[in-house]
C-alpha cells in the first residue's frame, strides 16, 4: 500500500477464500489485487467490486491489525451509505447447502429452482430434511 496510494478499500466477504482490495493514489487512481496480491483487473465501474468497504488510511490498517478483531473500528461505505453490519453466517443456508450436497444423488433434477421456498420453509423451524421432504411432496409427487 505505501508504494501504490495513500487509501485502501476491501471487497466485502464473498466468493474469495482470500480478500480482494483496491488502493487509490492521491490523484484518485485506482489499483486492484486478488488474495495473493497480484494485478487484479478492474470492473467496468473503474473498481475491483460493486460491494467495497470505506476508504481506509495506511494507518488506520497498522492499528486495525494491532487490536483484537472485536475492537476494530466500524467502517462507513465511502459514497455516504448505510454502514453495513458484520457478516454472521446464515446456518440456514449453510444447513441447506450441507443438506443438498450430502444427499443430491437422490434429489429430483431442478430442485435448486425451490431454493427460497426451501429456505423460507426453514426459517419457521424446519430442518432441512423436512424443507426439502416439503417441496419434494408438493411438487414431485
Amino acid at each position: 500500500m505505501q508504494a501504490y496510494g495513500k487509501t485502501v478499500q476491501f471487497e466485502f466477504p464473498g466468493h474469495a477464500k482470500m480478500p480482494i482490495y483496491q488502493v487509490i493514489n492521491q490523484r484518485g487512481f485506482k489499483m486492484g489485487f486478488d488474495g495473493k496480491h497480484l494485478l487484479h483487473s478492474l470492473n467496468e465501474n473503474g473498481n475491483i467490486s460493486d460491494n467495497l468497504s470505506a476508504e481506509f488510511s495506511l494507518e488506520q490498517v497498522q492499528e486495525a491489525m494491532t487490536k483484537p478483531a472485536a475492537a476494530a473500528p466500524r467502517a462507513r461505505k465511502s459514497a455516504g451509505g448505510a454502514t453495513r453490519k458484520a457478516a454472521v453466517p446464515d446456518t440456514v443456508e449453510v444447513d441447506k447447502y450441507n443438506y443438498f450436497r450430502a444427499n443430491r444423488d437422490w434429489l429430483p433434477d431442478g430442485i435448486q429452482e425451490y431454493a427460497d421456498d426451501i429456505s423460507a420453509l426453514m426459517r419457521t423451524g424446519m430442518t432441512a430434511e423436512q424443507a426439502f421432504a416439503s417441496i419434494i411432496n408438493e411438487h414431485y409427487e
